[in-house]
């Protein structure tokens, strides 16, 4: 064909480079080799290096110099691949002097590459049938370039109809368009034949790193062997420019390849933007019958050439929605194939696709209206969710959240959120039952779709504080089981809709049914559990292995403003595509608006940024900055604002007029002002922005129960809806939340006080005394945080094979003490537009008894005739990290006999972090018990056997046994001596 530009050449025998092969290095740590190019007929235009079987291990790294520029390869570029052509012209052109330097820089273990063919730019004879031969020379080594032989079957006229770009020059609209034209080389497959050539199209550039072609230069595949230069032309009069550089782009990414169904076009993203090539707009709408145009194209791969060499541009003859065709003085020729055609505005209204206007027909391109269109994705079928809120307004509920305002308020005004955040009329169901002693029946909302009206009934007009969970009251004892069940029976079969539920509750469940009552019977159903106080007033295990076991996160929210960003997370997480961020800051009461927060939007659909705060008092809202510095306010077209009492957010389609890609900025508010504004308190606030489209940070299922001393790893990973993942991802890091004291030794210093009632809801002895302790102004429990980065490797992953997208880390000493471990992930990704997800949960860790580390004594009270006898055993249980379980814990733990002990009642807690149990054990036997914690195997404990008697070394015995055995000898030596 009569683009193809040369052929492939095999490396005979082919070369493997790097330490792998017992070579020596050529300096510390680096093997170089020289590849020298063969001569082809008429000349070595350029060289294509392919390396195969390839290892990088570590950050090794192999360097391939091109004259313009080095490829650096790593082993994120895979097991093989292709290298940007080389310049091995003189140096004085730029060139390496007929060779390519190569170097693989070890900087892991022992790699090595293999350079098995390379391609090499030569003149090269058009297929039978099309008699031409090409000359692409986009290097220039003659001042004087030979014009290929052009095949005629794309013209009729001898010359054919065009000129060299250069003889337009500014203003003229053709010579800024001509800057934007370029040579795409290809290593393809022959449509024909097996053999792999070098082949040449046109390209047009319609984006800072974006170009568009035709469909048919190329597979998707083959694209990804691609690079493209925008350089390679002559003077008006045929000459190589002084001064002349070239340089190639590499094709990193398809981004969209149709070639099918009369669609013929194709959008490669380059690996950089090309410096100082203006962007061409492409056309949204069809060129009209007589409309003038004009081309610019590089034929078999020659410089850039007009297609129109007079001022009069050619006009349209007919335009369709899948093809322009122009008049049969249009003329082009092979690897003219991708050109576009331009209006005089210089604006691309197609790309060349075919024709064959010497039989009579004419060319035809493809219109980029119909490229538009086809761009813009088709919206997949709507996900509706139902989704059930159970709410807890048992009596424990009408305690203090720390702030000074019940946690029934407080929760309100979270659901109130939620609701509003929920859109109308999308699909979505949502419905509400609350319980304490009982779940209310009926239920305070049945399920239904989400609408404005409905929205009303559950939660009244702004500021969103009344309808049914306006009249929710706090009083009764908590039944966690009876409300998940009755939000249960709203669903309707499995898979008609995605079902949720959203648990809202203190923790402290007493009366039946109890969770373990209806967990089975929620199978199908994601659980998302908020537990809403301090440790003092929570039982996060619970929460914890409840989410855990069906598909959801556990959050544990301390006060108000922690509770509000659950709903925000639980509304990105549920419906949208997760959170870009959630950072949280102060306002003081002397300023009236925040410092500017940006945010960077890539190609998302739409962003609701929401803030809340911590007083009833306060007032803030919110206001946005577009990247051009446009501003979005409530009152903004299209924009939606809502506004509860503790909560504000902005909706904002995107684009926002042209503005969607870039960096946006986001300021906080406090409403109203003038001569006399009202007191304006301090106050604490949050902000989430949650996009809707992109990709979504979410957990790796893990349905584990953690205990002290165990090894945990926090594995995320970042997908797309369709499960592809973004092409970069430069950064994934996690802040931990971690206690920094063991509730459990805490309580075995001053024994734990009998249960209080809080409006006949029974808070357990464990939760009553920590609630006392609290009275001193702050939370018992202390936290502190760390940062640390997370990896993609294998290592890291819990050895997942390969690196797509998923980010883990294995904390061995992390958990070294009981409670709530709060993890606030976030990632940072993208080519080009650098976005940002973030994603919040909670893990509860329990004490992990550890056998060496608790303390166990035994008594006998009586001895039996059959030599048993009748005692008890008495345990302290601690972890390795000498924590106390502390009181309380009877219900964490089960006790049974180690062989010749049996366990004759209940344990009895001693309130010191210590408990006893009755036994029996055999003749012969050691006194021990057996514990089993849940999820872990069973450890034994057993007093200490007493060492055995050794007789002491007493110094007076020394002396009167030395004096008799002085008194012997000296007898001994007498009677010697009187014989």
């Amino acid at each position: 064909m009569s683009h193809v530009t040369g052929t492939l050449q095999p490396v005979a025998p082919s070369k493997t480079i790097g330490p792998g092969t017992g070579d020596p290095p050529s300096s510390p740590g680096v093997w170089s080799f020289n590849f020298i190019p063969t001569d082809a007929p008429g000349g070595t235009k350029l060289a294509v290096l392919h390396f195969k079987n390839v290892s990088l291990p570590g950050t090794s790294k192999l360097e391939v110099d091109l004259g313009y520029a080095t490829d650096v390869f790593t082993s994120a570029d895979g097991a093989e691949f292709w290298t940007r052509p080389a310049n091995i012209y003189p140096a004085a052109l730029g060139g390496l002097d007929g060779k390519v330097p190569i170097r693989y820089i070890q900087g892991g273990g022992a790699g090595t590459v293999e350079l098995d063919v390379w391609g090499r730019g030569e003149q090269h004879a058009g297929e039978p049938g099309h008699p031409s031969i090409s000359n692409s020379d986009p290097f220039q080594k003659e001042l004087n370039y030979v014009e290929p032989t052009y095949d005629p079957f794309w013209f009729c006229v001898n010359p054919p109809n065009w000129e060299n770009a250069s003889k337009v020059v500014d203003p003229d609209v053709r010579a800024h368009v001509a800057r934007s034209v370029g040579m795409i080389l290809t290593v393809e497959k022959s449509t024909s034949s097996p053999t792999i050539q070098l082949s040449t199209c046109s390209v047009t550039l319609i984006d800072t790193d974006k170009i568009i072609t035709a469909g048919h230069c190329h597979t998707p595949q083959e694209a990804l062997n691609s690079a493209v230069t925008f350089d390679w032309r002559l003077t008006a009069d045929g000459k190589r420019p002084n001064p002349y550089t070239c340089r190639f782009y590499k094709v990193k990414s398809v981004v969209k390849h149709h070639y099918a169904g009369g669609f013929d076009y194709s959008i490669l993203r380059l690996a950089e933007a090309p410096v100082g090539i203006p962007i061409v707009q492409m056309r949204h709408d069809l060129p009209g019958v007589g409309e003038h145009v004009f081309g610019v194209h590089q034929p078999n791969g020659a410089p850039k050439k007009l297609s129109v060499p007079h001022p009069g541009f050619d006009t349209v003859v007919t335009s369709a929605a899948m093809s322009i065709t122009v008049p049969t003085n249009f003329h082009v020729s092979g690897g003219s194939s991708g050109s576009g055609l331009f209006d005089t505005a210089g604006r691309i209204v197609g790309v060349l696709s075919n024709g064959d206007p010497c039989g009579g027909g004419a060319l035809s391109y493809f219109p980029t209206a119909t490229v538009m269109t086809d761009l813009v994705p088709v919206p997949p079928p709507a996900v509706t969710r139902d989704v059930m809120v159970v709410f807890d307004r048992s009596g424990s509920m009408s305690l203090d959240d720390g702030t000074g305002r019940k946690k029934i308020d407080v929760a309100r005004d979270a659901v109130s959120l939620f609701v509003q955040l929920v859109k109308s009329s999308a699909g979505n169901r949502a419905g509400l039952v609350s319980f304490s002693t009982t779940a209310s029946m009926p239920v305070d909302f049945a399920i239904t779709s989400v609408t404005d009206p409905h929205k009303l009934a559950l939660i009244g007009p702004a500021p969103y504080s009344g309808g049914k969970v306006g009249a929710l009251m706090p009083g009764g004892a908590t039944s966690i089981g009876e409300g998940l069940d009755a939000a249960r029976l709203q669903f309707p079969a499995p898979g008609v809709n995605p079902r949720a539920i959203l648990l809202l509750t203190d923790g402290l469940q007493n009366t039946p049914r109890m969770i373990g009552d209806v967990e089975g019977a929620l199978a199908g159903i994601d659980l998302h559990a908020i537990g809403f106080g301090t440790d003092a007033s929570l039982d996060g295990a619970i929460l914890n292995n409840l989410a855990a076991a069906h598909n959801g996160f556990y959050t544990r929210a301390a006060n108000g403003l922690s509770l509000e960003k659950f709903f925000s997370h639980a509304f990105g997480n549920i419906f949208e595509n997760g959170v870009l961020f959630d950072p949280e800051f102060d306002l003081p009461a002397t300023q009236r608006e925040s410092k500017p927060l940006s945010f960077n939007i890539c190609g998302e659909e739409t962003v609701t940024a929401i803030i809340g705060w911590n007083e009833v008092n306060g007032a803030l809202r919110i206001n946005v900055r577009t990247p051009g510095g446009a501003l979005i306010t409530g009152a903004s077209p299209g924009v939606i604002e809502n506004s509860g009492r503790t909560w504000s957010f902005l909706r904002m389609p995107l684009p926002q007029g042209a503005e969607r890609d870039g960096v946006w900025t986001l300021t906080v508010v406090r409403p109203g002002g003038g001569e006399f504004p009202p007191p304006s308190p301090d106050l604490r606030y949050f902000v989430s922005v949650v996009p809707t489209g992109g990709p979504r940070l979410r957990r790796m299922p893990d349905k584990r129960r953690y205990y002290t001393g165990q090894t945990i790893n926090p594995l995320v990973e970042l997908r797309y809806d369709d499960n592809t993942w973004p092409e970069r991802v430069h950064k994934v890091e996690i802040t931990i939340s971690i206690p920094t004291i063991n509730a459990g030794t805490l309580l075995s210093r001053g024994g734990l006080r009998p249960p209080m009632t809080i409006d006949a809801d029974t808070v357990p002895s464990r939760q009553t005394t920590l609630l006392a302790l609290e009275q001193h102004g702050k939370p018992v429990i202390g936290y502190h945080e760390q940062t640390f980065e997370l990896s993609g490797e294998s290592a890291d992953t819990d050895g997942q094979f390969e690196e797509a997208a998923v980010f883990g880390r294995r904390f061995t000493d992390l958990l070294a003490a009981e409670g709530n471990y709060t993890f606030h992930c976030r990632a940072t990704y993208g080519e080009g537009c650098t976005a940002t997800r973030e994603m919040l949960w909670s893990v509860h860790v329990d004490i992990g008894i550890d056998p060496s580390h608790t303390v166990t004594t035994s008594t006998t009270t009586t001895t039996h005739p059959d030599g048993s006898t009748t005692g008890t055993v008495t345990f302290t249980p601690r972890d390795r990290y000498d924590n106390n379980l502390g009181p309380g814990r009877t219900d964490g733990i089960s006790i049974a006999g180690i062989s010749g002990t049996s366990v004759t009642g209940p344990p009895v807690d001693n309130g010191d972090g210590s408990y006893t149990v009755p036994v029996l054990v055999a003749a012969g036997a050691d006194p021990g018990v057996v514990i089993v914690q849940p999820g872990l195997p069973p450890i034994v404990v057993a007093p200490s056997k007493p060492a055995p008697l050794v007789p002491r070394k007493d110094c007076k015995t020394w002396k009167w046994l030395f004096w008799i055995l002085l008194f012997i000898i000296v007898v001994l030596l007498v009677l010697l001596f009187l014989k």
